[in-house]
């Protein structure tokens, strides 16, 4: 079997057709999934990118992969000394090696976010441009294609795609995001009291500081596709449009993708399957464009999973499935749709039933991390989230939250107050699986708690954060965020006096890509100059 898993960074599932979006934004998506199984509650174990790919091909909660965020201790995998890969805990590319697969990536992720050990994952591992990250479709379309056209009379090889055009900022050419605007209405929530009530919602990708950022207060650098913030519906509509061109703009690569499958004679019996690192928030609790809290629209996911002689025969009802699923949930499906068995350390259940068209049972609910901008873990049954805030990084973060998902789906009610029973319920749940995974003998700490002194600090200081408020007459939420700061009794900002700034280091490398990588490109960016 020869097997392509497109992983596309922000992709936001109800942001796509066959997830029920109302725009057409996937075309080539809803092709693929005419004969594929979609899953509809299919979320990150954890979040955002590092800890969520980690998770993926690792098939450990980040509890105990080490990695729950992006920087320092709460980054670091948890690999014992020794030779070769551990036999209980095998990364997913070194089990399907041991089955005999040739595993290949065209992504930039280890090198992006220093994750090396992603590379461990495959025999072979190439990187479309020398940018760190946020490569357009057209270049790993490139890299992709050239690489099936050497290995389409091969069988048995993975190849892992990573696509990063829905993040931001959104660098596809204008005619994208335009198409988008001209095909039908942006969704009517926020509306224009919501918006002006998020302007006391503070944080980086907050409506106010939508462009800041470790270095500082910014404006837009794709002011086509991006708005400077969100102060009014049309501002909100501004930046859906650019996000779903973008969403677009790598749904035309998909299409030539698979085209190139077709064109080589192997798509009938190759396997696709399409999916994402995190979705984004577009208003829910006041983030815009941004993946920083363990929210629903953070960790909810799309999968659209094409087996050839399986999917492709399902009758319609079985091409959807509602259960309750982690991405930790992948490696051991592939091991079992291949005839391989899962290694016991693995977290994860098979669901290769569901794509053999055949009823599962769902979780009775999940749990999910996010370290990078602010440490929460939440809750998730089939209609209800809780959320429970650990640090708030520099965001406006209750320590507390409870919603209705199924019937308040932007999450604008909190009944934590009005459902004691039910936060009762969910705090035991996260206690239940707190202990499954961390309290045990033998188990290793875990590094959300170890952490907690630093916090999500990585991007953005505290200090210099809290003094931005005050500098754009805000100093009431200045005030705010240090009083939730001081009641966890830590020092506000984790900065070394004795060295430089991450966020200066970072500004200067981001300064030198942006004047190198001036050039614009066309819709399929054939022409666009090779730095």
């Amino acid at each position: 079997m020869r097997i392509i898993y497109i992983d596309v960074d922000t992709l936001r599932a109800d942001h796509t057709t066959p997830y029920g979006y109302h725009r057409p934004t996937t075309p080539h998506l809803q092709k693929l999934a005419d004969k594929s199984v979609t899953f509809d509650r299919y979320y990150c174990s954890d979040s955002p990118c590092l800890p969520s790919r980690t998770a993926l091909t690792s098939g450990q909660f980040g509890i105990a992969n080490g990695v729950i965020g992006h920087f320092g201790p709460a980054a670091q995998f948890r690999l014992d000394a020794g030779h070769g890969p551990e036999p209980d805990r095998p990364l997913l590319g070194q089990r399907l090696g041991w089955g005999g697969y040739y595993t290949a990536a065209v992504s930039v992720f280890a090198e992006r976010h220093r994750a090396y050990f992603f590379h461990a994952n495959f025999r072979e591992s190439i990187r479309a441009t020398d940018r760190m990250g946020d490569e357009e479709a057209h270049d790993v379309n490139h890299a992709a294609i050239d690489w099936l056209r050497r290995h389409a009379d091969q069988d048995d090889w993975y190849l892992h795609l990573t696509y990063w055009d829905p993040h931001t900022n959104y660098t596809q050419p204008a005619e994208w995001t335009d198409r988008m605007a001209a095909c039908g209405p942006v969704q009517a929530w926020p509306d224009e009291d919501t918006i002006a009530a998020h302007a006391e919602i503070y944080g980086p990708r907050s409506a106010l500081d939508l462009h800041y950022s470790a270095f500082g207060a910014g404006t837009s650098p794709v002011p086509h596709n991006m708005p400077d913030a969100i102060r009014s519906r049309a501002d909100f509509e501004h930046l859906i449009n650019g996000y779903d061109g973008a969403v677009a703009y790598w749904d035309h690569h998909l299409g030539l993708l698979l085209a190139a499958l077709e064109e080589l004679g192997i798509a009938e019996d190759t396997a696709v399957i399409v999916s994402a690192d995190h979705g984004e928030s577009f208003g829910e609790m006041g983030s815009y464009a941004e993946h920083g809290l363990a929210n629903e629209p953070t960790h909810r996911l799309p999968l659209v999973f094409y087996w050839p002689g399986l999917t492709d025969t399902l009758p319609e009802p079985a091409r959807h499935n509602d259960a309750l699923l982690y991405n930790i949930d992948l490696a051991p499906t592939l091991c079992d749709l291949l005839g391989m068995s899962a290694p016991a350390g693995w977290h994860g259940t098979s669901f290769a039933d569901a794509v053999r068209g055949e009823p599962i049972e769902s979780r009775e609910y999940l749990v999910l991390g996010h370290g990078a901008h602010t440490y929460q873990r939440s809750v998730r049954t089939r209609d209800h989230l809780y959320i429970r805030t650990y640090h708030p990084g520099c965001f406006r973060a209750e320590w507390e939250q409870l919603f209705h998902v199924t019937q308040d789906p932007y999450l604008t009610s909190d009944l934590i107050a009005r459902e004691p029973e039910l936060a009762a319920q969910m705090r035991s749940h996260l206690a239940e699986w707190w202990n499954q995974y961390a309290g045990r003998p033998g188990a290793l700490p875990d590094p959300m708690q170890a952490t907690l002194h630093t916090g999500p600090t990585y991007y953005n200081d505290p200090v210099s954060y809290a003094a931005h408020l005050r500098d754009t007459g805000r100093a009431h939420l200045a005030e705010d965020l240090e009083a939730r700061l001081a009641t966890l009794d830590i020092p506000v900002s984790w900065h070394a006096p004795d060295r430089p700034r991450t966020a200066d280091l970072l500004h200067r490398w981001v300064q030198l890509l942006q004047t190198r990588d001036q050039q614009p490109v066309t819709s399929d960016g054939a022409d666009r100059p090779k730095p």
